[in-house]
């Protein structure tokens, strides 16, 4: 895919980020961060530029939409800048200007990379939203489902995704 294809595609998941699933507040609170995908399975570069410009942007867009005022961007961008760390964590590679499949992989490792992924983000997103040690508790437990949702969406999007590139060739 080129460059174009990638940026049309982030929008898409932006807008369903900012506008769905934002509003959904399952448990009153919970919200999947499915656009987090779209960084997961990007193609590895050796210049991280338009990657961090990327998720800068895209925090911005839905933190305009959710009116966080950057938290979602330093969340993002804090989760993207450790992505080649996680992908050599995990994949022992850098997936050369490749997208990450994550279907051709281990459900194991696909579940830890998406797991992880998601963690790092909700511990930050979670941290600047309430910075109140009082209410530690709350934020816990708000982390601990916003995670847990996070990964089954991604895992469940990824795999109705990936099976539907799979038909088409």
């Amino acid at each position: 895919m080129n460059s174009l294809t990638y940026i049309f595609q982030l929008i898409g998941w932006v807008l369903l980020q900012g506008i769905v699933l934002n509003n959904i507040n399952l448990f009153g609170y919970a919200d999947p961060a499915l656009y987090l995908l779209f960084f997961m399975t990007y193609p590895s570069v050796e210049n991280k530029t338009p990657l961090l410009l990327l998720a800068t942007l895209s925090g911005l867009a839905i933190d305009i939409f959710s009116q966080t005022g950057g938290i979602y961007t330093c969340a993002t961008l804090c989760v993207v800048f450790l992505r080649p760390l996680l992908i050599r964590l995990f994949f022992g590679q850098n997936f050369d200007e490749q997208p990450i499949k994550l279907l051709q992989v281990s459900f194991t490792l696909r579940l830890l990379y998406i797991l992880s992924f998601t963690f790092i983000f909700h511990i930050i997103f979670s941290i600047l939203e309430t910075f109140q040690w009082e209410l530690w508790i709350f934020t816990f437990h708000k982390t601990l489902i916003n995670i847990l949702l996070s990964t089954i969406v991604c895992l469940l999007v990824e795999q109705l995704i990936g099976n539907r590139k799979e038909e088409k060739y």
